[in-house]
């Protein structure tokens, strides 16, 4: 695969420079650094050609330390080296805007997929379709296109970082087969379905059916069946129509009244991780992503394997996901080497040998994955889910997801305690989210 960083006919930075203009954030850039432009210039003007020239250190900032083998990689064959800068995903992108504003933040960054719209909305992200289209580069072999997985408005502010990874179903196969149960299908398996073999396996309170599912699950699961959580202009939300109230049904049931999943208090007694307890036949687990299915199966040894979550029955399958992309910051004076990492993480044979290991990478996947991962099992777990042909789409939680997604947390709660019915608790959400949405 050839190397787009050594390519002797790529413009210089400073030629690039004079040729494209980068998006700028507003009122948000010129509070980033004094007088409104980047350090080493004033009024727009650029340094001199010596000082763009000399070798500079980047900062990538990411949520998890994953990507030590690539920064190995690159700093030993690049001038530029790259520095990690972990941080905790919980209030992540809060750091992020923070640092905007203090005009400290990092050259490369590992964005969020649920806060991205809310993200690019502040104009703190250069737009990458210059950079594409300047390079060549093979946006038709990602496994997600820039314009739908880090793009807004018809425009690139990123490149995904790996493949459009879902939630699907991890399933504990030798319970199924002690029960007679048979296994989960891939390509129309239903809630109705998923049900029946939770209430077969549970034997509580040794044996849990199926734990009830996280929030993007429910997404899914309203959207199979037809229904959304905004109209088209996000408005107005939509969480008490019947589609989206059938969705919440058999979670209810499996706490309330048939009692096959366990409680709050009874999934902590199962560990930080119930599924490698061995006790539970069903939970919710990121689709793809081998190296962290072995924590979740006492480092694989479980009798286990992944499906895609259920249809809700007579719906379609629709999987809400996320890639999250690597942005540059609209106002760095290194847009070209940080567009130089990004490109050999992405596109460099060497990067991608070095994690396609762990996750789904973002290019030709199922190509490399075959080429690079030589255990059978670790490759049909990764690459299956690619095979059904289904819709990935963006998750989405609106303009203000830290806020919608508490809203929608704190009711679904008091639902699932039985403090409030399926029809008190969707219209608290709508309610809630509502007014959040109107907002200014």
């Amino acid at each position: 695969m050839k190397t787009l960083l050594n390519d002797p006919k790529r413009p210089s930075r400073r030629a690039f420079l004079k040729g494209m203009s980068v998006a700028t954030g507003g009122a948000l850039l010129a509070a980033c650094a004094p007088g409104g432009a980047p350090d080493g210039g004033s009024d727009g003007e650029m340094a001199d050609d010596s000082a763009m020239e000399e070798a500079v250190t980047l900062r990538f900032m990411a949520w998890g330390d994953i990507f030590g083998d690539v920064l190995d990689l690159y700093n030993a064959s690049h001038e530029t080296q790259v520095e990690m800068a972990v941080s905790p995903w919980t209030g992540y992108a809060e750091k992020m805007l923070t640092q905007f504003a203090g005009g400290t933040a990092p050259e490369v960054l590992w964005v969020q997929a649920p806060f991205f719209p809310m993200l690019v909305q502040r104009e703190i992200f250069a737009e990458v379709d210059g950079l594409i289209e300047r390079d060549g580069v093979d946006v038709d072999g990602l496994v997600g296109s820039p314009w739908v997985w880090a793009g807004w408005q018809g425009n690139a502010y990123g490149v995904p970082s790996h493949g459009a990874v879902p939630r699907g179903l991890a399933y504990n196969i030798r319970l199924f087969e002690e029960n007679g149960v048979e296994l989960p299908r891939y390509d129309d398996w239903t809630m109705d379905e998923m049900d029946a073999a939770a209430k077969a396996i549970a034997d509580p309170p040794d044996i849990w059916g199926a734990a009830t599912p996280p929030n993007m699950v429910y997404l899914d699961l309203i959207m199979s069946n037809g229904g959304s959580l905004f109209n088209e202009d996000e408005t107005l939300c939509l969480l008490n129509s019947d589609e989206a109230r059938e969705a919440f049904t058999y979670s209810v049931d499996w706490l309330l009244e048939s009692g096959v999943s366990p409680s709050p208090a009874e999934r902590q007694l199962l560990g930080e991780r119930i599924f490698a307890s061995d006790k539970i036949g069903m939970v919710a687990a990121v689709l793809t992503d081998w190296d962290s299915w072995g924590p979740n199966t006492q480092d694989y040894a479980m009798d286990a394997t992944m499906a895609l979550w259920p249809i809700m029955t007579g719906g379609k399958r629709i999987s809400t996901g996320q890639s999250h992309p690597f942005s540059i910051p609209v106002n760095t004076p290194y847009v070209d080497e940080a567009w130089d990492f990004i490109s050999f993480y992405v596109w460099d044979e060497q990067a991608i040998t070095a994690m396609i290991k762990l996750i789904p990478i973002p290019y030709k996947f199922a190509e490399n994955a075959a080429k690079f991962v030589t255990d059978p099992v670790q490759l049909e777990f990764m690459t299956k889910p690619f095979t059904y042909g289904h819709t990935f789409v963006p998750e989405h939680w609106g303009s203000k997801p830290t806020e919608v997604q508490r809203a929608f947390t704190e009711e679904l709660e008091l639902m699932l305690l039985g403090d409030r019915s399926i029809e008190e608790a969707t219209d608290g959400m709508v309610a809630k989210i509502n007014a959040i949405q109107a907002e200014e």
